[in-house]
């Protein structure tokens, strides 16, 4: 069907065969729908969550590590994933080929974002040799916008994506010629965007491009620009304006994080002038500023108009639904029918959910709370003693036996720090993560710890044999080994 044809019919009539599309990015998935070709999807990654339609979909990924995890923990899950070279997601690959795609589209601007063509290899080896795999790479605006006539020509719908294109940059030049006429010969307000809690994290990308149409300019942050650690909070005191969007997260999520790493209640948050004018702000980062959809960078753009412009609040139609100030937050969140923070997501085989443990991040403690195994929380508060020098409580958590051959505590503590491998476990910035282990369902189990030292990119792999004691009310360490 040529172009012509195709405006005249206005339907998604074609006389090939009509495309098969798995999407294993969200952004990807929303440019499809945009595209009007949701009928051409045959699954998604467990991360396309946008339109609502698309969730009845097969889900075709899963994700090595918690994404309900606290932002500590689940940056040190994700360095423990990077570091030992690992694929972030397990991919379905019965599923893929039952599904029988024939346009794959994934990304290769962020392993932890979604999927990546390394990731596909083995699922699409049962694939018939025309399957297209369609990469996307965007870092700025201009690439968002030619990832959606690269998906429409996939698709074969060239015209729809110009058509797509020619409406967002409409929008966007709007909203610019709106807001520079409220700004007028003022200062254009600085603005930081927060894209990570724990570490603190400022962003780029096409987001800083989203500020700059809302008539602002980004701090901490530069178009096409990779993400910037704030090592210190006071950073961020250049910015007239500040956005918590951490990625990933829904407004009610980053609520709860905010109140599990307390922030809001440190001295140098509360000192910044950004919080002292009441110039804070928090959005969905999940459907917005991080995803690189042309739905999220319009509607992230007006987002930032509509927060630091009091004339334009709520022209959009997202104050209340998909941002609110500071002090309305909690009003936000305790109202009835607010989003569950904790995300529904079936986790790769093997991995358990976050222990219950402590990490330290920019000075701020946070600890993870969600349903886990009783094994792998006997582990974790065993290397949470070491981490602390509690030698005493982390050698009365191994089994009698244990304890005999090891002698004392003593004999325990200077086991522990004269062998460099295993003083990695005592060391509190050492990121972990924790993998149930083989067990005989009854008396006996195992957990393996992948652990990378914060000066190393090195990963550790321990397994921790552990046995129920006489009792059985506790979980017990039978013996550590080294898995090389």
């Amino acid at each position: 069907m040529t172009s012509k044809q195709e405006a005249a019919s206005n339907d998604d009539d074609q006389t090939t065969t009509p495309p098969r599309v798995l999407s294993l990015l969200s952004a990807a998935t929303e440019i499809v729908c945009r595209l009007g070709c949701s009928h051409l999807l045959v699954g998604r990654s467990h991360g396309c969550d946008d339109p609502p339609l698309i969730t009845s979909l097969p889900i075709a990924t899963a994700p090595r590590v918690d994404p309900n995890a606290p932002s500590a923990a689940l940056d040190a899950q994700v360095r423990v994933q990077s570091a030992s070279g690992g694929p972030i997601y397990q991919i379905n690959n019965h599923l893929v080929t039952s599904a029988n795609p024939t346009v794959i589209i994934t990304q290769e601007q962020c392993r932890i974002c979604a999927v990546t063509p390394d990731d596909l290899n083995q699922a699409c080896q049962n694939l018939p040799p025309t399957a297209k795999l369609i990469t996307i790479m965007p870092v700025s605006f201009d690439d968002v916008l030619g990832d959606v006539i690269t998906i429409s020509n996939a698709l074969g719908v060239h015209e729809r994506g110009e058509r797509l294109v020619k409406h967002i940059k409409r929008q966007l030049a709007d909203l610019n010629t709106t807001a520079l006429s409220v700004l007028g010969n003022n200062p254009k307000p600085k603005v930081a965007h927060v894209e990570w809690l724990a570490p603190l994290m400022g962003s780029g990308y096409w987001i800083a491009e989203c500020v700059a149409f809302a008539g602002g300019e980004m701090v901490h942050g530069y178009p096409g620009g990779h993400s910037q650690t704030l090592e210190k909070i006071d950073l961020l005191s250049n910015a007239d304006y500040i956005i918590l969007g951490p990625c990933g997260f829904s407004i009610e999520r980053t609520n709860e994080e905010l109140n599990a790493i307390k922030l809001l209640e440190s001295e140098e948050w509360q000192s910044l002038p950004a919080v002292k004018n009441g110039r804070v702000a928090i959005a969905d980062g999940n459907k917005y500023f991080n995803r690189s959809s042309v739905a999220s960078m319009l509607g992230s753009a007006e987002i930032v108009a509509e927060f630091i412009y009091s004339e334009l609040r709520g022209m959009y139609g997202h104050h209340g639904t998909r941002w609110v100030r500071l002090e309305e937050l909690s009003a936000f969140c305790s109202r009835t029918g607010a989003e569950a923070a904790r995300k529904e997501v079936v986790l790769a085989e093997g991995v358990v959910e976050s222990p219950n443990n402590f990490v330290e991040q920019n000075g701020l403690k946070q600890e993870s709370s969600p349903e886990h195994s009783e094994t792998v929380k006997h582990v974790s508060n065993q290397i949470a003693a070491l981490t602390r020098s509690d030698y005493a409580s982390a050698f009365a958590m191994n089994s009698a036996a244990n304890q005999k051959r090891l002698v004392s505590a003593e004999k325990f503590e200077a086991i522990v720090s004269g062998w460099p491998s295993f003083k990695v476990l005592t060391l509190s910035s050492t990121s972990c993560q924790y993998f149930e282990g083989k067990s005989d369902g009854s008396t006996t189990s195992s957990v393996k710890v992948d652990a990378v030292p914060d000066d190393s990119d090195e990963v550790l792999h321990f397994v921790f044999d552990i046995r129920q004691s006489e009792d059985g009310k506790r979980w017990e360490t039978e013996g550590v080994r080294i898995d090389c």
